[in-house]
């Protein structure tokens, strides 16, 4: 049976389990994928040229944003989780 949850964004999902389950593997991902990227902010392929400038596509303080809201939300997933079982 579907459950309506709301993370602390305020963003609302209905969920049962196996979706809550999905929706943490997701998010796992997200999160790899934004800590790989900041390794590698340096890589030129992140950088953005012009006029004698070089700057990264994305901010870090975005990057690092993007980060903490991936880990709250796999922490919520997860204690929606531990309440299921």
């Amino acid at each position: 049976m579907k459950r309506t949850y709301q993370f602390s964004d305020h963003t609302l999902i209905e969920a049962d389990k196996a979706d809550l389950q999905q929706l943490l593997a997701q998010n796992q991902a997200y999160l790899e994928n934004y800590q790989e990227l900041q390794d590698d902010m340096d890589n030129s392929d992140y950088l953005v040229c012009g006029n004698g400038f070089r700057e990264t596509k994305f901010s870090e303080s975005f990057i690092e944003g993007q980060i903490e809201k991936y880990r709250r939300r796999i922490a919520e997933i997860q204690g929606w989780l531990d309440e299921i079982r």
